[in-house]
Parts: structure tokens; sequence; C-alpha cells
């Protein structure tokens, strides 16, 4: 879904599915009540759903540009592509193409949230990165699920915390169990917060919650930044396997989360 100022842009297809889009003045801000100026400033968002939407936040940029807005932004709060950010043998190095895409639309500023490598927010000009808050989560005990997430999330929130990984089979690389690396004193009777990024289908988070309620965690919740839709039967479940509540900046707009569920970003 592509909105302009928060209301979505009109559109269309002719019968070979090409699309068109309405001309509105609805959505187009064009005047700044605080200042009593012309607005130069218009906010294109993308709740990114597929392809298209990038397709249509670019062309609609362009739009923007012939009526003379100097200030664009793209607010996209899941970044996508980010799984592929780094060259790989048998893969195209896709962010890499993704960013310069970005980067050729020349927005004023391009906000996203919690990318998923340091890769993604250096390939973007002219980023704004938000991060969830911790506050409200004071009484937790924070834990990362792997070594990546304690190195990524421990520079940002600058608080004592606890992590684990995977134990792994050497010789197949099949994993074979979860491990808690903290004493059990630092576990038991306490609230247990694990923070990550993204959720495809919650494997690895119902290892963790496993290996903690057996350490004797008085409660494990889980804070996500990106819910994706194939974590939904994971989240409706998610009390068969340990973790009383899922937090999330839903940045995917998923209607089956609650919003008490819902972190402000």
């Amino acid at each position: 879904m592509v909105q302009l100022n928060t209301i979505p842009i009109v559109k269309g297809t002719f019968p070979n599915n090409e699309k068109y889009f309405i001309k509105t003045s609805d959505n187009i801000t064009q005047w700044d009540n605080h200042t009593s100026k012309f607005a130069l400033t218009q906010i294109i968002t993308v709740i990114f759903e597929n392809n298209s939407d990038i397709f249509d936040a670019l062309l609609y940029k362009k739009y923007l540009d012939d009526l003379g807005y100097e200030k664009v932004i793209l607010e996209i709060p899941f970044m996508p592509y980010g799984q592929m950010d780094r060259e790989m043998p048998d893969k195209i190095f896709t962010f890499k193409y993704f960013a310069q895409l970005i980067n050729d639309a020349k927005f004023y500023k391009v906000l996203f949230c919690d990318p998923h490598s340091r890769v993604m927010e250096a390939a973007i000009e002219r980023a704004h990165i938000r991060y969830g808050s911790l506050d409200g989560f004071n009484e937790y005990k924070l834990f990362y699920p792997d070594a990546g997430a304690a190195s990524k999330y421990s520079e940002i929130y600058n608080k004592p915390y606890l992590y684990g990984q995977k134990k792994r089979n050497l010789e197949t690389g099949e994993i074979i169990g979860y491990e808690v690396i903290a004493e059990q004193e630092d576990v038991r009777n306490r609230r247990i917060l694990i923070r990550d990024d993204i959720c495809m289908k919650g494997g690895t988070f119902k290892m963790a919650a496993k290996a903690l309620n057996e350490m004797g965690a008085a409660q494990v919740d889980l804070y996500i930044s990106h819910l994706m839709p194939q974590s939904k039967e994971f989240f409706e479940n998610r009390e068969q396997y340990g973790i009383k509540n899922i937090y999330t900046l839903n940045t995917l707009g998923l209607d089956w989360v609650p919003d008490e569920m819902i972190m402000p970003y």
C-alpha cells in the first residue's frame, strides 16, 4: 500500500494490466498552517506488500517532482531486500541495486525501521533509522537470540543483556539444540524480553523460549520489529511455545496484530 500524506493514492489498471493514477489534490499538502507558507514537504509512505508498491512510490515521486515539491520524504517502515545484503556466489546482490533505485529518486529523507544489517543503512542515502523504544520494559531482562542480534542491539540500547545460540552438528550443519549463554540464576524467576528484528515462522524464538522457560524464567515475552505474514500461526499460538506476549512495530500493517501489542516507532 502506498500513501501520500497518510491518504492512499488512487490507482487502477487498464485491461492489459498497465496502471493509471488519478490526479487528486486531496492528499497533497498545499499549505503549511504552521509556517503560513506553501508546503514543500510531502511524505510518501510504503507499507510494503509487494514489488508493485515500490514502482508506485517511485512513479509518484516523479509526479511530485514535476509539481515542484522539493522535499519529498519516503517513509518505508519495512525496507525490503535486506536478506540479500551481500555478495554471494549464486545470487545477485539484490539490495545493492534496490538501494540504487531509491537513491536515484533523490528523496529528501528515507525513513525506515530496524534494518537487517548495517549494509542497508550505509547503502541508502539520507537514511534516517528508527528503532522501537524499550520504555516500559524496565522490569525485564533483555535477551538476544543469537550473537548477531547481541552485537547489533547492544550498541543501540546500551543495556545489560543475555544471549543464546543454536547448537549445530559440526559435520552436517544440522541444528540439534539451543543454548542460553548465562547462568541459571540470571534467568530464574525473571521476566525475559527476547528482542530481534524479523520473524518469519518463529523457529529460533520457539527454541529460545523453551530453553529460557526450562531455566526457570517467570515469563518470556518477544519484541519483534518486523512480523512477516507467515508468522501468523506462531503469533496466534505463542503461549503453547512458552511466549506470553509478542510486541511488534507491525511495519507491514498486519490486521491480525492487536493494537495493544503494537509499539510506536
